[in-house]
C-alpha cells in the first residue's frame, strides 16, 4: 500500500513520519543484513540474459535500410521491485538500499522504471561496479524533480555490464519512494564514452572524421541556433533510437517548450513511449576538435502534439514532421534557445544544419547555394540541399541526424532532416529536409486541426517568419531577438579579448584576468571528462576568483558565463 500525506497538514506530517519510519524498521528486519568483522555488506546483484547481439546488429542494420532509424540498443523486460529486492542499511541519519543489476559482457546498460517516485530530500545515483574503472561513472544524483504524473523514469547509458543503483533517504524526510525496475537498456554502439570508459572502442573523435564539431569557426555565427538543437533518446517496440531535434518558438512568444522533429524517427510510439523519451541539451565538445565535451542536461518525457502521420517504412507520403513539448521544465542555466522559423517557402540561399549524427556531440554542415524544391520523398514536400567544404572540413549528415532543423540565411528553421545520401566518402551527395511551409499547411495525410501553423501561430497572426530568442525577463519572454544579438556581442567580446585564468597551473586559488565592460556573473567547474563539479555566482564581483585547494592535480575546465548568456571556456591545470 503506498500512501500520500499532504504536506500542509500537522497530523499528517506526524503520521506520515510514523509511517515511514515503521516501513524503515520492517525493511531493516526482513533484509536481515549484518555486516562482517571489516564492515563488508552483502551485495544483491540481479543478473538477466543478454540478447543475441549478432541478431541485435541484424535488427540495427534492417532499420537502417528499411525505416530510416538508427538503432543503438534493446530493451530487455524486467519486473523488479528495488525495495523488496535492495540490501538496506543505516549510514547516519541515512537509509540506504543498494541494489546491482547485470548483463554479461555488456557495454553499457541503462535503467527503465514504470514506478517512479523520489520524496524530497532523497537521492538515487546509478553507477558502475567497484573495481571496473579507476574512477567509478557515476550518474546523479537524481532527485524528485525528475517525478511526474506519469511515474515513469530512465536513466543515461552507464558503461559497463554491472550498474549499482542506491537509494538513499534521510530519516527526517517524508514520503514514501517508489522504484520498480521494468527493464534494461543493452545499448551495442554510439556511446562515445571517453577514456577507459569507453569499453566498444569506439572513434573517440565520435562520428565519422569529416564531421565539424559546432565549436569551430563555422558556427561562431550560430551560437543561438546552436543552443536550439537537441540530441533525442528514442524508445519504442523494444528498441531504443537516436534522433536530432530542435527547440522553436511560437507567435504568443511565451517559450512554450516546443520540440521539431522528423516523423519517421517516432512514428509508432505508445504514451509510455512518449514518457521515456529522452531530450539532450548542451551536448557539443567544448573546443573544436577537442576530446573533452559540456556536461550535458537531459529531460525525461514529452507529450506528442501533432505529426504529418506521413511515413510506413522508407514510404513517405508528406513532410515527415513530429511536434512534442518537453514534460518538465527547462532550466534557464540551460541557455536554451527557441529557434525562429520561415514558412513562407522561398527557398532558402545558403545557411547550415546543426545535428547529432549517430548520437555524437553536435555537428554542423554548410551550404552555399540555394536549396532546391525536391519531390525525393513526395511531390514538393522536401528541400534538396547538398554541402560544401568549409575551413575545417566537410560536414555531412548521418544516423542520429535525422529531425535535425535547416538553416536559412536568415537564421531560422525551413526545414527538417529526412534523409539523403551525403557521407564522409562522398560528401557532395544531397540530403533532403521536410519544408517547413509543407508542415504549416501542406497537404499532409493529417486534419486541417493536426497542421504545423495551429501550434506554432496559435494566436492566429498569419506571419510567415518568426525570429528566435533565449528565455528573457521580459513581459513577453520569447519576443526579444535582440538578446540573440547580446549574446553574439558579448561571445566575440570573449572570443577577441583575451581574458586567462591567473595562476594557471594552481594549486591554492584561481583568479580570472580579464579587462573591458562585460562581466561573468556564474563561472562553471568542470572535471577532464567534462563532469560538473561545481558552479559559483560571481556577479557584480571586479575580479572572481575561486579556490582549487581540495582538488586533485590534474587537467580542469573553467566555464565563464556572462548575463547575456554568452559563455567560453579555458583549459586549468591544477598541481
Amino acid at each position: 500500500m503506498i500512501t500520500y500525506w499532504k504536506e500542509n497538514d500537522p497530523m499528517a506530517l506526524m503520521l506520515g513520519w510514523m509511517f515511514w519510519m515503521a516501513a524503515i524498521a520492517s525493511m531493516a528486519q526482513d533484509s536481515s543484513v549484518t555486516a562482517d568483522e571489516n564492515g563488508w555488506i552483502p551485495e544483491v546483484v540481479l543478473e538477466f540474459s543478454a540478447p543475441n547481439v549478432q541478431q541485435l546488429w541484424n535488427r540495427a542494420f534492417w532499420h537502417e535500410e528499411n525505416t530510416g532509424k538508427t538503432m543503438q540498443g534493446e530493451i530487455i523486460e524486467a519486473d523488479v521491485d528495488f525495495f523488496e529486492a535492495a540490501v538496506m542499511t543505516v549510514e547516519g541519519n541515512l537509509s540506504v538500499w543498494k541494489l546491482s543489476v547485470k548483463v554479461e559482457d555488456a557495454p553499457a546498460l541503462c535503467v527503465y522504471f514504470d514506478q517512479f517516485h523520489l520524496p524530497v530530500g532523497s537521492q538515487l545515483t546509478l553507477e558502475s561496479a567497484a573495481g571496473v574503472f579507476n574512477v567509478p561513472y557515476v550518474e546523479g544524483p537524481v532527485d524528485y524533480t525528475e517525478n511526474n504524473d506519469h511515474g515513469l523514469w530512465v536513466s543515461g547509458e552507464i558503461p559497463g555490464e554491472q550498474v549499482v543503483i542506491r537509494y538513499a533517504q534521510p530519516f527526517e524526510s517524508i514520503g514514501t519512494p517508489q522504484l520498480n525496475i521494468n527493464g534494461l537498456g543493452y545499448f551495442i554502439r554510439y556511446l562515445w564514452l571517453d577514456g577507459e570508459y569507453d569499453l566498444l572502442t569506439e572513434n573517440n573523435r565520435g562520428s565519422d572524421p569529416c564531421e565539424v564539431d559546432v565549436n569551430c569557426p563555422e558556427g561562431e555565427d550560430w551560437v543561438c541556433q546552436r543552443d536550439a538543437v537537441v540530441r533525442l533518446r528514442i524508445s519504442q517496440n523494444g528498441g531504443i533510437f537516436l534522433c536530432s531535434g530542435a527547440m522553436v518558438n511560437n507567435t504568443a512568444q511565451d517559450c512554450r517548450q516546443l520540440l521539431l522533429s522528423s516523423f519517421h524517427c517516432a512514428d509508432d510510439m505508445t504514451d509510455t513511449d512518449w514518457a521515456l523519451l529522452k531530450v539532450r541539451y548542451n551536448y557539443e565538445y567544448f573546443e573544436c576538435e577537442s576530446t573533452s565535451s559540456f556536461n550535458s542536461h537531459t529531460r525525461t518525457g514529452v507529450y506528442f502534439l501533432t505529426s504529418s502521420d506521413d511515413a510506413v517504412g522508407n514510404n513517405i507520403n508528406g513532410s515527415d514532421f513530429l511536434l512534442m513539448e518537453v514534460e518538465d521544465e527547462i532550466f534557464g542555466t540551460w541557455v536554451p534557445f527557441y529557434a525562429g522559423w520561415d514558412v513562407s517557402g522561398s527557398a532558402p540561399q545558403e545557411g547550415v544544419g546543426i545535428h547529432h549524427p549517430a548520437g555524437d556531440r553536435k555537428k554542423i554542415s554548410t551550404y552555399t547555394n540555394n536549396a532546391s524544391s525536391s519531390s525525393a520523398y513526395h511531390p514538393q514536400a522536401h528541400w534538396r540541399v547538398t554541402w560544401v567544404e568549409t575551413e575545417t572540413n566537410h560536414g555531412v549528415t548521418e544516423g542520429g541526424s535525422s529531425g535535425s532543423p535547416l538553416f536559412d540565411q536568415n537564421q531560422r528553421i525551413v526545414g527538417t532532416l529526412t534523409g539523403g545520401a551525403s557521407y564522409c566518402t562522398n560528401p557532395t551527395q544531397p540530403d533532403y529536409y521536410g519544408k517547413m511551409s509543407y508542415h504549416w499547411d501542406g497537404n499532409n495525410p493529417i486534419s486541417e486541426e493536426e497542421k504545423l501553423y495551429n501550434f506554432l501561430d496559435p494566436i492566429g497572426t498569419g506571419l510567415e517568419w518568426l525570429d528566435g530568442s533565449y528565455v528573457t525577463e521580459f513581459e513577453t519572454p520569447c519576443a526579444q531577438q535582440s538578446i540573440c544579438g547580446i549574446v553574439d556581442v558579448e561571445e566575440n567580446w570573449l572570443i577577441q579579448n583575451p581574458w586567462k585564468l591567473r595562476p594557471n597551473p594552481a594549486n591554492e586559488s584561481v583568479a580570472i584576468d580579464w579587462s573591458g565592460e562585460i562581466r561573468a556573473v556564474e563561472i562553471r567547474l568542470y572535471d577532464n571528462l567534462g563532469r560538473f563539479i561545481k558552479s559559483m555566482d560571481v556577479s557584480g564581483l571586479e575580479i572572481p576568483s575561486f579556490s582549487v585547494a581540495a582538488l586533485d592535480a590534474g587537467l580542469y575546465y573553467v566555464t565563464i558565463q556572462t548575463a547575456g548568456g554568452a559563455s567560453a571556456t579555458r583549459k586549468l591545470v591544477v598541481d
